[in-house]
C-alpha cells in the first residue's frame, strides 16, 4: 500500500512537471529588447495618445496628439531653456500660425542675454493679449531696457546662469538686522514680477502719453524706459531719485528714508496728485496726467518699481474700492506710496474697514489670494461635482460681498479634485456662483453661502452642477484560455504637472496655472476593444488605472493580436496634462528564432544628443555601435537635403565622436534653423535634431 502510494505520488509530480514545462513558457522565457521609445507630451483635454505593438511586427508605433506648431515655433521651443520649453509649446499651440511665426521670430532672432526673458514673455502672456493690437516689438524693447537699467543702480544687478536650463534673476541688497545683506531673488519672482510687461488690465504697447492711445515710436513709448529716463517739466527724474540708493530697502515701516522703496514712494508722491479723475490703465498716460485715485496710483507704482528692477504687483480690494501694491523681499510686503504705508498691512483695518478679500494680479491674468495679510480670516472650502457625483475641474467660482465696486471681491477655479479653498475676511456676508461648461449653480444670480463670517471658522459649500462630465465605459478584460507569451510591453510613465486654464473676470484673458502632479487614465487593450473604445462603445481592457499620476506597467501580450497602451485625458473638463513616458518592447527568444534574426536583435547603435544644442559655431555629436560595420553620419536640412557628411566608412565597435562646425560639404556656412543628423550602421538608422543659432 505504501509502495503504491509512493508511485502514485511520483506520477503526480511528473505530470505537474510536464505541464509546468510545456504549459507555461514564461518561467523559462528569455526576453530581449527589440524596441523602445520615450517622449514628453502635452495631452489637452479631450485628447489621447497611445503606443501600439501591431500584429506581425517587432516594433512600437506612437500616436500622439498634434501641437499644430509651425516650423518656426518648433525652432523657438528648441532654443528655449529646458524649464520653459513646455510652457512655450503650450502657449504657441493656442495661437494662430501667423502669430506663432511672429513671436517665434522674436526668439529665433534674439541675442544673448535676452533670449530667456523673451521666451518667458511669449510663454506667459495670455493668447488673447498676444493676438491683440500689441506691438510685438514691445517685448524686445522691454528686455533690452531691463538690461540697460541694470547698469544704473547699486542696490540691484541682474545675474545670468548658463547651461541647458539657463536662466536669469537679480541679486539685490537690503539693510537688515544692522548690516547690508545680499539676497538672490527666486527666478519665478524675477520673471513674473520684474520682466513681465503686463501689470493689470492694460495691453502692453507703445502709448502716446498725450492721449493714452497706441502709437508707433517715437510718438508712442513703453513704460519701462520712459518712466526711468523721462520726466515732465517740473517733476523729478526717477533715475536721479534712485541714483544714491545702495539698498532695496532698510526693512523699516512707513518712512521714505528706506532705500529704493522709500525713494520711489517719495517720487510717486511728488509726481501724482490724489484726486478723483477718469481712470486710465496705461502707466505712461497716468504719469503724463499726474492725477488720479488709488487704482492709477497702483498701476504707476507697479510700472515704476518694475522699471527700477523692484518686483512688484497690483493688490486688489474690490469690496473696499481700493488698490495698493506689494513688493517682494523674501515675502510679499504691503506697500501704498500715497499714504507712505510700507510693510503696514494692518493700516486698513485701522481705518475701520472689514476687508472681504484681496488678491494679487499676475501678468497672465491669474489672481493669487492675499487676504490673510490684511485681516483675520475664515476658510471657505468649495466642492463642485456633476450630477453623477464626479469631481469637476476648472469650474469658476465668483465670490461677492456687498458693498462691492466690481463683479465681486475674489474668484477661483476648482482643481482636479473639484475643490477650491478661499481665505475670506471676518464680519462679512458672502454670496457666490459657480459657472462651468456643464452648467451653472445657481442658474442665475448668487446664493448666500456665509452670513457674518467669523475668524478661524471653516465653512463648506458643496455644489452639484446640472450636467455631467465625460466618462469612459471600460471593464476589466480576462485572459484567453491559452495565452501566448511572445511579446512583453514594459511602460513607465509619470505626470509631473497639469495645467489649469481659466478666464479672468476683469480682462477676460485666459491664464494657465500649473500644479503637481498631473492625472490621466491608462489601460491596455487588444484591437477589437480598441475599436470599440474609439467608437465610444463599451469595451474591456487590462491594466486599468484611472486618475493615475504615474506607474510602472509590465504586461505580457496574451495573443498575437495588435495591442494598444492608451493614455487618455477625456474625463477632465479643462486640464491639460504633461505626460512623460518610456516604453519598451521585449521578445521571448526561447521559441525557435533564426540565427541572423538573433544577431540582428542583439545589434545596438545609439545616437546621443549633440552638445551644445542650440549651438554656435560648432557642436559635438557622439554615437555608439555594438558591432563593427560601414557607418555614415550626415547632416540634413528640414527639406531632406544632405548638407554635410561627417562620417563615412568602416568603424569599429564602440563610441565615436564627430564635430560639426555649421558648414556644408563645400565649406560654406549654413543658415540658422533646425537640422537633422542621421546615423546609419548595421542596417539600423537613428536620427536626432540640432538647432543652429547665430
Amino acid at each position: 500500500m505504501k509502495k503504491a502510494n509512493y508511485f502514485n505520488l511520483i506520477s503526480i509530480i511528473f505530470c505537474i512537471f510536464v505541464c509546468f514545462i510545456f504549459g507555461s513558457t514564461n518561467i523559462f522565457a528569455e526576453w530581449i529588447l527589440v524596441d523602445s521609445t520615450s517622449f514628453t507630451k502635452l495631452v489637452p483635454v479631450g485628447e489621447k495618445c497611445y503606443i501600439s505593438a501591431n500584429s506581425g511586427t517587432s516594433y512600437l508605433e506612437l500616436c500622439l496628439p498634434s501641437d499644430n506648431l509651425t516650423q518656426d515655433a518648433e525652432t523657438a521651443v528648441n532654443i528655449a531653456p529646458n524649464w520653459l520649453k513646455m510652457d512655450l509649446r503650450d502657449n504657441f499651440r493656442r495661437l494662430s500660425e501667423t502669430n506663432q511665426n511672429l513671436y517665434a521670430g522674436l526668439i529665433i532672432n534674439a541675442v544673448y542675454p535676452y533670449i530667456d526673458e523673451i521666451c518667458f514673455e511669449v510663454a506667459h502672456i495670455s493668447p488673447q493679449t498676444l493676438s491683440s493690437s500689441m506691438s510685438s516689438q514691445v517685448l524686445i524693447e522691454n528686455v533690452e531696457s531691463l538690461y540697460e537699467i541694470d547698469n544704473y543702480f547699486d542696490y540691484v544687478e541682474i545675474v545670468d546662469y548658463d547651461g541647458d536650463d539657463y536662466y536669469s534673476t537679480t541679486m539685490y541688497k537690503v539693510f537688515d538686522e544692522g548690516s547690508i545683506q545680499e539676497i538672490e531673488l527666486p527666478k519665478e519672482i524675477y520673471y513674473w514680477y520684474i520682466v513681465h510687461p503686463k501689470l493689470h488690465k492694460e495691453i502692453p504697447n507703445y502709448i502716446n502719453p498725450s492721449n493714452g492711445n497706441p502709437a508707433s515710436p517715437p510718438t508712442g513709448v513703453f513704460w519701462r524706459d520712459y518712466l526711468i529716463n523721462h520726466n515732465d517739466s517740473g517733476y523729478p527724474l526717477l533715475r536721479s531719485c534712485l541714483d544714491t540708493c545702495n539698498v532695496l530697502w532698510k526693512c523699516e515701516q512707513n518712512t521714505v528714508n528706506n532705500g529704493a522703496v522709500g525713494a520711489l514712494t517719495q517720487w510717486i508722491q511728488d509726481v501724482m496728485t490724489f484726486q478723483s479723475y477718469p481712470h486710465h490703465d496705461q502707466p505712461v498716460r497716468i504719469y503724463h496726467l499726474h492725477i488720479g485715485t488709488c487704482s492709477v496710483h497702483s498701476y504707476l507704482t507697479s510700472a515704476a518699481a518694475r522699471a527700477a528692477l523692484i518686483p512688484t504687483v497690483v493688490d486688489v480690494m474690490y469690496s473696499n474700492n481700493h488698490k495698493i501694491n506689494e513688493f517682494w523681499d523674501r515675502r510679499w510686503i504691503a506697500w501704498e506710496p500715497v499714504n507712505t504705508y510700507i510693510d503696514y498691512p494692518q493700516g486698513y483695518e485701522n481705518w475701520g474697514w472689514d476687508i472681504a478679500a484681496t488678491f494679487n494680479w499676475r501678468g497672465d491674468s491669474f489672481i493669487l489670494d492675499a487676504t490673510e495679510k490684511y485681516t483675520e480670516v475664515c476658510t471657505l472650502n468649495v466642492n463642485v461635482t456633476d450630477n453623477n457625483g464626479k469631481n469637476v475641474d476648472g469650474a469658476r467660482i465668483k465670490i461677492y460681498s456687498s458693498p462691492c465696486v466690481s463683479w465681486g471681491c475674489t474668484a477661483g477655479w476648482t482643481d482636479h479634485n473639484g475643490q477650491k479653498r478661499f481665505l475670506l475676511g471676518d464680519n462679512r456676508t458672502f454670496t457666490a456662483q459657480v459657472t462651468s461648461n456643464i452648467g451653472n449653480y445657481p442658474q442665475s444670480g448668487m446664493e448666500t453661502i456665509i452670513t457674518n463670517s467669523a475668524a478661524g471658522v471653516y465653512y463648506n459649500w458643496n455644489v452639484t452642477l446640472p450636467g455631467t462630465i465625460p466618462t469612459i465605459d471600460v471593464s476589466l478584460d480576462t485572459l484567453p484560455s491559452n495565452p501566448t507569451d511572445d511579446y512583453r510591453m514594459v511602460i513607465e510613465y509619470n505626470l509631473p504637472r497639469e495645467i489649469l486654464y481659466g478666464y479672468n473676470f476683469d480682462d477676460n484673458n485666459c491664464f494657465s496655472e500649473s500644479s503637481s502632479p498631473g492625472h490621466i487614465d491608462f489601460f491596455i487593450c487588444d484591437e477589437d476593444n480598441f475599436n470599440n473604445y474609439t467608437s465610444s462603445q463599451n469595451f474591456s481592457a487590462f491594466e486599468i488605472h484611472q486618475n493615475s499620476s504615474g506607474n510602472s506597467i509590465d504586461f505580457v501580450l496574451p495573443s498575437l493580436d495588435s495591442w494598444h497602451a492608451v493614455f487618455t485625458n477625456e474625463t477632465n473638463m479643462t486640464m491639460t496634462e504633461e505626460l512623460q513616458v518610456t516604453a519598451k518592447l521585449y521578445q521571448n527568444i526561447t521559441a525557435v528564432v533564426p540565427e541572423q534574426e538573433i544577431k540582428k536583435l542583439f545589434t545596438k547603435i545609439s545616437l546621443y544628443p549633440n552638445y551644445p544644442n542650440p549651438f554656435n559655431p560648432e557642436t559635438q555629436i557622439t554615437f555608439y555601435i555594438s558591432r563593427a560595420d560601414e557607418t555614415e553620419l550626415a547632416i540634413y536640412n528640414v527639406s531632406g537635403q544632405k548638407v554635410r557628411t561627417l562620417v563615412c566608412g568602416f568603424h569599429t565597435a564602440g563610441e565615436h565622436t564627430a564635430i560639426w562646425n555649421g558648414k556644408d560639404d563645400n565649406g560654406n556656412e549654413v543658415s540658422s534653423g533646425i537640422y537633422f543628423y542621421r546615423l546609419e550602421s548595421n542596417n539600423i538608422v537613428k536620427i536626432r535634431k540640432a538647432v543652429l543659432i547665430k
